[in-house]
């Protein structure tokens, strides 16, 4: 059973890791900082990063991720860049993963020191995420010398993208192959844990989750990677997600500064967020009646209509202006799912699920990567898995013309169903698309990038001040611009 956070669980102030320490003398007392933990609480570390990151996950879809991904349309009356691809820093997604780096590293230390292998490997996939997610959206970061601020280097040189996935020490994949051994075999307790309540099992199945993600995702650059797939998916009662009920996932409570986004959000930026036509269009021609009419209202024209039709919905195009003529005829999200308690189905922060394993594990055995399972029965298994993921039964879905598994179209289906399913889980959607070229993106002339679909978000302006050599010298590898179109490793 998930863990999920309520005001009546925890508190905040135990997650923000505030501790006073008991000192004898006065002249120690006089040099304390009361905001700094003298000891690190290693259980609080864990609930601090999972509670961050989760947040951030869902926060980033919620505020961005969405349009980058096409699923919804932000008005340009409201937001004039950030879903038309003009180069944007994203700086306080930047900014969080960092953190959730720096504390994780303080966590694998402090687990070598007691000899937790548990909370090691706890450790390292945490830190192995935030690094994944921080070269997928930017391509080259400060990586290596990244944490050594305590050694006095504020100022770290950047790396390929290549290298933050590969390196020996620090890189994502042999960080997850090594959390994968550890807890192969330990029994120690895991404390603080939010998502599985100390599962060491479950925190395996995220581990290889999220090996399956990263390692398809640089296969054509990694001769390596269609090996180490099959070596996981061999072992899969322990290494894959057995049901949705074993995703990755935190249900955000109703109180800030954690609350599900939309719960804290002004009216006004609720309702300029628009269904896109492009997620539409993929709900109307596969009859996806249940969760269109889960996530998404009727358009204004059609509030008082009665029964279901998809002619009561609709979508906005990538590009659109709150004053336009569409506005009558488009959709926004749900009010009674995403403004209230009701729905915690809805309410979540997802970051690995079990129906996206399910169309990694479709497209490898699609591409011959591995030889366990069929293509058509991870795909069937991922369809319904995305409905389960919201109470919902997938398995008439499955038979719609739309959605039957077609062998001569096999991968734009799995990839399409597979972005769909990743709604609202921070970036996902956007990064596959750029791998993939799944589904079409309407690539209107009138976004702010020449009606191109951006590659990358551009660095934080703090980089520009802050580590103004490094960032030059990264930004002249790129040609001399911060290009919002320039391609990092696994992309070329």
């Amino acid at each position: 059973m998930k863990k999920y956070i309520n005001k009546h669980s925890l508190t905040f102030a135990v997650l923000l890791g505030i501790s006073l320490s008991s000192c004898k003398k006065e002249f120690t007392k006089l040099n304390t900082n009361p905001n700094s933990l003298e000891i690190p609480n290693d259980p609080t570390l864990v609930s601090n990063i999972e509670v961050n990151m989760f947040y951030a996950s869902a926060s980033g879809a919620w505020t961005l991720g969405n349009g980058m991904a096409q699923y919804s349309t932000f008005s340009q009356d409201y937001y004039n860049h950030q879903a038309r691809y003009a180069p944007f820093t994203n700086q306080s997604y930047w900014d969080q993963m960092y953190s959730n780096a720096r504390d994780a590293n303080q966590l694998i230390t402090d687990a070598k020191v007691s000899g937790n292998k548990s909370m090691q490997a706890v450790g390292l996939i945490l830190r192995a995420y935030s690094f994944a997610q921080l070269t997928d959206l930017w391509g080259d970061i400060p990586f290596k010398q990244a944490l050594n601020g305590a050694n006095g280097n504020f100022a770290p040189a950047y790396d390929g993208q290549q290298t933050v996935y590969t390196d020996p020490e620090l890189g994502v994949l042999p960080n997850l192959k090594t959390a994968d051994d550890l807890l192969k075999t330990s029994t120690q307790a895991i404390s603080g844990d939010l998502i599985y309540g100390g599962s060491v099992a479950k925190w395996r199945k995220f581990c290889d989750g999220l090996r399956l993600r990263y390692l398809l995702r640089v296969n054509g650059k990694l001769s390596s990677a269609a090996a180490e797939m099959q070596q996981i998916v061999a072992d899969g009662a322990n290494t894959l997600f057995s049901s949705p009920s074993e995703s990755a996932e935190l249900t955000l409570p109703t109180t800030v500064p954690y609350a599900f986004p939309s719960l804290t959000e002004r009216s006004g930026d609720y309702s300029v967020k628009y269904l896109n036509s492009l997620l539409y269009t993929m709900f109307k021609n596969t009859g996806d009646q249940q969760r269109l009419s889960l996530l998404f209202a009727k358009n204004p024209n059609s509030q008082n209509a009665t029964g279901f039709s998809f002619d009561n919905y609709g979508g906005m195009p990538i590009v659109a202006n709150a004053s336009s003529n569409q506005v009558g005829n488009s959709s926004n999200f749900n009010s009674a799912q995403f403004i209230s308690n009701a729905s915690p189905a809805v309410l979540r922060a997802r970051v690995m699920t079990y129906q996206e394993e399910q169309f990694i594990l479709a497209e490898a055995s699609l591409k011959g990567l591995i030889s366990t399972g069929t293509p058509i029965q991870y795909y069937n298994n991922g369809i319904k898995g995305a409905f389960a993921d919201y109470g919902l039964d997938g398995t008439s879905y499955i038979t719609n013309p739309g959605v039957v598994y077609d062998p001569a179209i096999a991968l734009s289906q799995i990839i399409t169903q597979k972005w769909i399913g990743n709604f609202n889980v921070a970036f996902e959607g956007w990064v596959e698309y750029r791998r993939t070229g799944f589904p079409v993106f309407d690539t209107n002339s009138g976004n702010l990038n020449n009606g191109k679909i951006s590659s990358r978000f551009v660095y934080p302006t703090d980089e520009q001040s802050i580590n103004m050599k490094n960032y030059a010298a990264e930004i002249a590898i790129q040609g001399g611009t911060d290009d919002a179109n320039y391609k990092a490793w696994w992309e070329k």
